[in-house]
C-alpha cells in the first residue's frame, strides 16, 4: 500500500476550494525548471494530445508567476505538453503564490504518485531537494512521505556511472539490476556487468550473483540437500523479497524451511555492512 505522501499536494498548494480558475496564454507559461521527471512516453502523451483536441483540457494547469504577465508551471508537466502539440493559445489555469522550494516538492509529489516514474528521475529529484534546500535525507523524506532508508537508498544509485543511470532511465534496466550493479566494486565492473546484461539478458539474480563472484547459481551445501527454492507460485513471498531488497538497499533472500526459514542479507564490503547495521540499528 502506498504512503500518504508527505504534506500532500492541497497542503502545499493551500485550499483549493476557493481555486479561481482563469485563463492564461499557453506561451507565457514556462516549463517547470526543476520538474524531476525526465522522460515522456510520446504513445501516452499523444493520446493525452487526441483527448485535448476532442474535449479540451478538464484539469487546469497549476502555476505560480515568476514575472509581469509571465509563469512557471507548478503541476500538469504532461498536460502542459500535450497543449503544445495541440498548438492551443490559452489554456485554463489556477494561479499560486508558491516559493521555488513549494514548487519543486509539488512536482515532486506529482510525479512520484506515477507509477512510471523511473528509480533515478526520483534519486535526481531527492538530490535537488537535498542539494539546492540544504536539507537533510531525514527532512527529504518528511516532504515526499517515503522513509529515510528508501530515500538514502535511492540516492545510492546515483553513485553509477552514467551509462548505468541512462539504461535505467531509458528502461533499458530495471532499479533491481541497478542495485545489483552497485555491489560491484568499480565504475568498469559496473559498465561491463551492464554490457553483459545487454548482451545476455540476465535477470536481477543473475546479476546478483555475477557481484558475488559466482558464475552458476548455487550448488547443494555441505549436507548434499540443495537448497529448498522459494515458492515460485506464492507472489507474497516474492512481493516480501523485492520489499526488504528495497529496504535495506541490497538483495535480501527469504529461504522457507520445514520450520520457520532464514533470511539472508548480502553485502559487499566493511562500508556496506556498517550501513546495513546503522538501518538495523545495531551499534556493535
Amino acid at each position: 500500500m502506498r504512503r500518504a505522501l508527505g504534506r500532500g499536494l492541497s497542503q502545499l498548494l493551500g485550499d483549493q476550494g476557493d481555486a479561481v480558475v482563469s485563463r492564461v496564454a499557453l506561451s507565457a507559461i514556462s516549463a517547470n525548471t526543476r520538474q524531476p521527471r525526465l522522460n515522456f512516453d510520446e504513445e501516452a502523451l499523444a493520446e493525452l494530445a487526441q483527448s485535448i483536441r476532442e474535449f479540451g483540457v478538464l484539469q487546469p494547469l497549476i502555476i505560480r508567476p515568476v514575472g509581469e504577465g509571465k509563469y512557471e508551471l507548478i503541476a500538469g508537466e504532461r498536460r502542459l505538453r500535450a497543449c503544445h502539440m495541440v498548438g492551443l493559445e490559452e489554456v485554463p489555469v489556477v494561479v499560486r503564490s508558491a516559493s521555488a522550494q513549494a514548487s519543486l516538492e509539488i512536482a515532486l509529489i506529482e510525479n512520484v504518485q506515477r507509477e512510471d516514474i523511473s528509480a533515478i528521475e526520483c534519486a535526481l529529484a531527492y538530490k535537488k531537494l537535498a542539494d539546492e534546500f540544504n536539507m537533510t535525507q531525514e527532512q527529504v523524506a518528511g516532504r515526499v512521505g517515503k522513509s529515510r532508508v528508501a530515500v538514502a537508498n535511492a540516492l545510492r544509485l546515483l553513485k553509477l556511472p552514467q551509462e548505468v543511470q541512462s539504461a535505467v532511465l531509458e528502461g533499458e534496466i530495471s532499479e533491481g539490476h541497478a542495485r545489483a550493479l552497485l555491489s560491484l566494486e568499480s565504475p568498469l565492473r559496473q559498465v561491463a556487468a551492464l554490457e553483459r546484461i545487454r548482451r545476455e539478458g540476465l535477470s536481477v539474480r543473475e546479476v546478483e550473483r555475477l557481484s558475488k563472484g559466482q558464475a552458476e547459481p548455487a550448488k547443494a551445501g555441505k549436507s548434499g540437500r540443495k537448497e529448498r527454492p522459494l515458492p515460485k507460485a506464492d507472489a507474497n513471498w516474492v512481493s516480501l523479497e523485492q520489499g526488504l531488497s528495497e529496504y535495506f538497499g541490497s538483495p535480501v533472500r527469504l529461504q522457507p524451511e520445514e520450520v520457520g526459514g532464514k533470511m539472508t542479507i548480502s553485502f559487499y564490503s566493511d562500508d556496506d555492512l556498517q550501513r546495513i547495521l546503522d538501518i538495523l540499528g545495531i551499534n556493535l
